[in-house]
């Protein structure tokens, strides 16, 4: 007899014909295999979201970000802030007094540079958009998605390898001559 250890590792496909799950009997065309083709087996897409049942192979990992903001500061330091805050407040009060009188003067121009700069802007859209249509863009190649592997829990792992066992004693009990069926005289 044949012993072939199987790997508890198998990968999800869909076929095109339904057929009974091996848990609950209910149609299905979600089958779990192996790579090596050994084992495969029918199952309910609900089972396969069952952690008693399965778990996902290779999870991916949550993406964790760094913090890049500091520790807050104790209290001492909270009063300074404050202070430096309101100093802030004062310079940017003088400056914009500043800018403002000497935006008045520039108003004008301003004015004059932003229109030309709006219809080169619109020109400069046009031309690119007419380049664009003009090239065909390659369409990008998708490439299907990995099939999901599923490590099966203990217990039904033990009952796939127990199923098995039971063929390969049949085909192995099948070798040998069967018993005489004639009566004796």
């Amino acid at each position: 007899m044949s012993k072939t250890q199987l790997k508890n590792l198998y990968t999800h496909r869909t076929a095109t014909t339904e057929r009974p799950c091996f848990i609950c009997s209910r149609l299905s065309s979600a089958v779990l295999t192996t790579d090596d083709g050994l084992d495969w087996f029918y199952v309910c897409v609900s089972h396969l979201n069952d952690r008693g049942f399965a778990k996902p192979a290779f999870e991916p990992e949550p993406i964790v970000q760094p913090t890049t903001t500091p520790p807050k500061p104790a209290s001492k330091e909270k009063s300074t802030k404050s202070k430096k805050k309101e100093a802030d407040k004062e310079a940017d009060k003088e400056k914009k007094d500043k800018a403002e009188d000497k935006a008045e003067g520039k108003a004008e121009e301003d004015k004059d540079k932003k229109k030309e700069n709006h219809e080169d802007k619109e020109k400069k859209k046009d031309s690119t958009a007419k380049q664009q249509m003009a090239t065909p863009q390659p369409v990008a190649a998708r490439q299907p998605p990995k099939p999901k592997q599923y490590i099966l829990h203990r217990d039904i792992f033990f009952l796939r390898e127990s199923k098995k066992r039971e063929k390969e004693t049949k085909a192995f009990l099948s070798q040998f001559p069967s018993v005489p069926r004639t009566s004796l005289p």
